[in-house]
C-alpha cells in the first residue's frame, strides 16, 4: 500500500484559475520525489496539498492509511506534527534566537525529559559535524549552515517524509552539494523525501521525477 495517495486531486480558485486538474498520484515509502515544471506549473500548490496546508477544490488525501478531508481536521493536524516535515527556501528558523533555541522546538512534542532535550541536541550536530554552531544565533550562520541545522530540526522531530520546497535555491554550488548529500543519506535510511526544484542537474539525486505539468 502507498505511503501517499492522492484520488482525482483538483485545486482551483474558480472556473478560470484552475492549478491542479484530475491529479491522480501514489507515492511509496522510502522514494525520493522530485517535482519539476516551469514556474506556475502548481510545484508548490502540489506539495502543500500533500503537506497539508492547502485545501482541495475535489478529490481525497490519503497519508499514512488516513483519509484526510479538511486540512483543519485533528487527523491532519498529527500527521503535521509527528509525520511530515517542511524544508523551506528561507531556512524555516527564527533568526534571533540561537540554534540550541530552535532545535528544542523539535523536540517539543516529544516526551523526552528536559535535562535529556540539550544532550540529544548536541549529539545530532556533533553527528553532523555542527556542533561549533550551538550557540550561534540563526542570523549569524551562512545560508548553507542554516539549511543543515533546518535538517537536523526535522531529524529531531522525527519527520517520516520530508517536503522540501526548493531547499537549495538560494545556495552556492558547495553548499548546494552538501545539502543533497544530506538529504540523500535521509532518504537510505528510510526517510521519504518529496522535494520541488527548477534545477534539473539535481534529477540525479531522485528515484523519480515528476513533471506537474503533465496534470495540467
Amino acid at each position: 500500500m502507498s505511503l501517499i495517495s492522492l484520488n482525482n486531486i483538483k485545486k482551483g480558485y474558480d472556473k478560470n484559475q484552475v492549478i491542479l486538474d484530475d491529479l491522480s498520484l501514489e507515492i511509496d515509502k522510502g522514494e525520493f520525489i522530485g517535482f519539476v515544471g516551469k514556474s506556475g506549473a502548481g510545484k508548490t500548490t502540489l506539495l502543500n496539498v500533500i503537506g497539508l496546508i492547502t485545501d482541495i477544490s475535489e478529490g481525497e488525501v490519503v497519508i499514512d492509511n488516513c483519509i484526510i478531508k479538511s486540512i483543519n481536521c485533528k487527523k491532519a493536524m498529527l500527521l503535521r506534527r509527528y509525520t511530515l516535515g517542511y524544508l523551506f527556501q528561507n531556512y524555516g528558523l527564527i533568526e534571533d534566537e540561537s540554534v540550541l533555541w530552535n532545535l528544542k522546538l523539535a523536540l517539543e512534542y516529544k516526551k523526552v525529559p528536559r535535562k535529556e532535550k540539550e544532550k540529544i541536541i548536541k549529539d545530532n550536530l556533533e553527528q553532523f559535524d555542527l556542533i561549533h554552531l550551538v550557540d550561534r544565533k540563526v542570523y549569524q550562520l551562512s545560508g548553507g549552515e542554516q539549511q543543515r541545522i533546518a535538517i537536523v530540526k526535522l531529524i529531531l522531530q522525527g519527520s517520516q517524509i520530508i517536503l522540501a520546497d526548493e531547499p537549495t535555491s538560494g545556495l552556492d554550488k558547495d553548499n548546494e552539494t552538501i545539502v543533497m548529500e544530506l538529504l540523500k543519506e535521509l532518504n537510505e535510511k528510510g526517510t521519504t523525501i518529496i522535494m520541488v526544484t527548477h534545477n534539473m542537474n539535481l534529477c540525479s539525486y531522485f528515484s523519480r521525477v515528476i513533471n506537474v505539468e503533465e496534470f495540467k
